[in-house]
């Protein structure tokens, strides 16, 4: 394990870098492969969380890894943008506006499993079971209630699920309420003030041990009775993103040594990312596309209220 000169980094790609380390692998010369993390805690502790999946890559690639610490998300979007970061991994947000801004910067490999089994979230309608609702492309004249105009799936994903369907939001539902959260639309679908509520669960089930979708939350003081007539693709957990322009030998590589991880060490991983990792599945840019269009759409939506 060996510093590296990070004005010359820095210099190189035009980022700020706060810190760096590499593990070499015993005769190794070649470039390093460059992991890119978020500042802050990784480079007061020594980079302690990051050191086992660092090792365990530059055993598996034979070639040294150097971590490279950002000081925020957006330079570490940045450094993906100009190739100054090999693998990274991004919240499902962070991997939105990275496309957005660059669509061949980076490209998802694999995203986590959390600890309750969850692969991400879906936003779901709902309604009493005495008002029956076929779809989403069936809302036409109801009364609907979102949970608030900044929420992901409690607005922006079901909105453009509601457009895809035909329907115009202005002019073809009868009233809209925002709750101001969600567990107040959920009181106003249980009064009738509203006849679907959207709001979210966890891919997981809403019985999931987390505990913390609005719905189980809600039943824990209403025995409300409520169908689900609607649910978004998954919106998965934020991706492993590797650099796009990597051969395609090296991303095999890379995806099929974490993968590996992930199975045998997985705490390796959650001290790694961060998160509470419990397994990865693979994942495409595809898979990210209804996020993404519900992304621009708050964006489109947000300009336009300016």
């Amino acid at each position: 394990m060996r510093l590296i000169d990070l004005r010359r980094v820095s210099a190189a790609v035009g980022i700020a870098v706060f810190a760096s380390v590499t593990f070499s692998i015993s005769a190794a010369s070649a470039d390093p492969f460059r992991f890119g993390v978020l500042g802050g805690q990784a480079v007061s502790d020594d980079f302690a969380a990051q050191k086992c999946l660092a090792q365990e890559l530059a055993d598996g690639l034979e070639m040294p890894v150097q971590i490279l610490a950002l000081p925020s998300d957006s330079a570490l979007r940045q450094a993906l943008s100009v190739d100054a970061v090999d693998l990274a991994v991004l919240s499902t947000r962070a991997y939105s506006a990275l496309w957005q801004s660059n669509p061949r910067a980076a490209q998802p490999m694999l995203a986590t499993i959390g600890r309750d089994g969850s692969m991400g979230y879906r936003a779901v309608a709902l309604s009493r079971s005495d008002v029956v609702i076929a779809g989403i492309e069936n809302l036409k004249g109801k009364n609907i209630g979102f949970a608030d105009r900044r929420s992901m799936p409690g607005y922006f994903v079901p909105f453009v699920a509601l457009e895809r369907a035909g329907l115009n939001t202005e002019r073809d539902l009868n009233s809209i309420q925002f709750g101001g959260g969600y567990h107040a639309t959920l009181t106003a679908l249980e009064s009738g003030a509203v006849d679907a509520a959207l709001t979210w669960r966890s891919d997981a089930g809403f019985d999931s041990v987390s505990g913390d979708s609005p719905l189980q939350r809600f039943r824990v003081t209403s025995h409300a009775n409520f169908i689900e007539f609607w649910r978004s693709p998954l919106m998965p957990n934020g991706p492993v993103v590797l650099r796009r322009a990597l051969s395609e030998e090296t991303k095999k590589l890379v995806t099929d040594r974490i993968a590996t991880v992930g199975a045998t060490v997985p705490h390796c991983l959650a001290m790694a990312f961060g998160l509470p990792v419990t397994g990865l599945f693979p994942v495409t840019h595809a898979d990210y596309e209804a996020f993404i269009a519900a992304d621009q759409k708050r964006i489109s939506l947000s300009v336009a209220s300016n």
